[in-house]
């Protein structure tokens, strides 16, 4: 269903006499029945006559790069919420960065407009009736057939905009579709020009693949692609750690790791923990061996892993928030307390009460990925989480902000300003979370005095 909004932007465009479409991802979503966010319209007319028959209809242009892209966006006047963005037909100049064209040509064409997009299932136009057209001929097909099918020759398409072959990876992993077969081989050739694409943009995409629901089946399949990025996980296929403890080979056991992160509110995995598990057994085979028995030993998998894990976050582009994360959990996917208060107290001081809980998140996905004999851990993590359960609701004193003291009462005890006053803290906030010494001014002053009794 077209909202009102859209609709009436197509009238006032087709009362001004021009062609208007509504086009991309909001036609391809809605025959496919899942919800509609965006909406783009493109048009015959030209940028200038655009805004001229917007505006004399009352909407208020708030960005126009009409010179560089033929694109102005607008604001309906009923309500300022609503922003239309409309671009006229075009076909591309050259692609010498393997990323925008090097100019626009407009058109008044719509199969000169269809022939430049990347997919045939984002290729199709939508009046305000709700029908179709279909320059391209096979992209209301595609969507019925679940197929992912480049525009024109693939290969062209890919060397005029590299990203349109990660996103290619993106909509498998979005909309379950297959990539079909010579769209597959050309993304294969081409995908070394992904190296010419910025971070920010490659970083965008992958947490589109990762974070989606087929995002495991999407990497096994363009698997050639995804290590372009992360190029030790094309060294997992295959990779057997000749363990009893795994029943399958590296790289199936980290997609499986993946396809058991749960899918959040808004339908997407949460970005770190969907990270942290596609990179937590990265480390593993720099620092395979074997024993004399034929055994496989991945010691310190972690450590290794948080290296690599570092490297991949600098190259991406991390926010300083996300590498924590993700390092954090690579680091300790491995790592459980004993199921006893005191350990998960001080085990949750290291990662504080969300972070903890998103470890859990990916131990459970860990453990369920294992042989049957590497599940037992599961009834100890279920324990850990017992007990957690019961501090979390607590809402125990975790950080030295959250003492009952601060620095500047221990200065009022005659203790000097400097280094020594955050050492005494620290050393509190640990009695205090071993439970030694109560959360109380009374009971730190008096055991910082040395009069407590332990």
């Amino acid at each position: 269903m077209i909202p009102g909004y859209i609709k009436k932007t197509l009238k006032t465009l087709s009362d001004a006499g021009f062609e208007s479409y509504v086009v991309g991802g909001a036609v391809r979503d809605s025959l496919r029945g899942v919800p509609v966010h965006d909406y783009d319209v493109t048009t015959s007319a030209l940028p200038d006559e655009t805004k001229a028959a917007m505006e004399v209809a009352g909407f208020k242009t708030i960005i126009d790069s009409s010179a560089k892209y033929g694109t102005v966006v607008f604001i309906d006047p009923d309500n300022n919420e609503d922003k239309i963005e409309i671009t006229t037909f075009r076909s591309d100049n050259d692609y010498s960065d393997c990323r925008h064209p090097d100019g626009v040509k407009f058109t008044s064409s719509i199969e000169e407009d269809a022939a430049r997009r990347d997919f045939t299932v984002n290729a199709l136009y939508m009046d305000a009736d709700g029908n179709i057209k279909d320059p391209n001929g096979s992209g209301e097909a595609d969507i019925k057939a679940g197929i992912i099918r480049a525009v024109g020759d693939p290969v062209t398409r890919f060397e005029e905009d590299a990203l349109r072959i990660l996103r290619a990876v993106r909509f498998e992993a979005q909309t379950g579709f297959v990539i079909e077969e010579n769209t597959a081989r050309a993304m294969k050739e081409t995908k070394d020009f992904l190296k010419n694409i910025s971070a920010e943009r490659i970083f965008s995409e992958l947490t589109g693949i990762v974070t989606a629901a087929n995002g495991p089946m999407a990497i096994r399949h363009n698997l050639e692609v995804v290590s372009v990025i992360i190029p030790e996980l094309l060294i997992q296929d295959g990779f057997d750690q000749l363990s009893r403890y795994h029943d399958r080979d590296l790289l199936t056991h980290t997609l499986d790791v993946l396809g058991g992160v749960p899918l959040g509110e808004d339908g997407k995995k949460d970005t770190a923990i969907a990270i942290a598990a596609l990179i937590h057994d990265i480390g593993k085979p720099a620092v395979f061996t074997i024993d004399e028995n034929g055994v496989g030993h991945m010691k310190k998998h972690s450590i290794a892993g948080v290296k690599i894990a570092e490297r991949i976050a600098d190259e991406l582009k991390f926010s300083n928030q996300l590498k924590h994360e993700v390092t954090e959990l690579v680091l300790y996917h491995d790592s459980f307390p004993e199921p006893e208060r005191k350990a998960v107290k001080v085990f949750a001081s290291i990662f504080g009460f969300d972070l903890l809980e998103k470890l859990f998140v990916l131990q459970r996905a860990d453990i369920a990925a294992h042989s049957p004999l590497g599940l037992g851990r599961m009834e100890l993590l279920g324990k850990i989480m017992e007990v957690y359960k019961q501090i979390r609701e607590e809402n125990p004193c975790m950080s030295i902000r959250e003492l009952a003291v601060s620095g500047d009462d221990l200065m009022k005890l005659g203790y000097p300003e400097g280094p020594m006053i955050g050492t005494i803290l620290k050393d509190v906030l640990e009695k205090v979370m071993l439970e030694i010494v109560p959360n109380t001014p009374e009971d730190i002053i008096c055991y910082v005095k040395g009069e407590y009794l332990l």
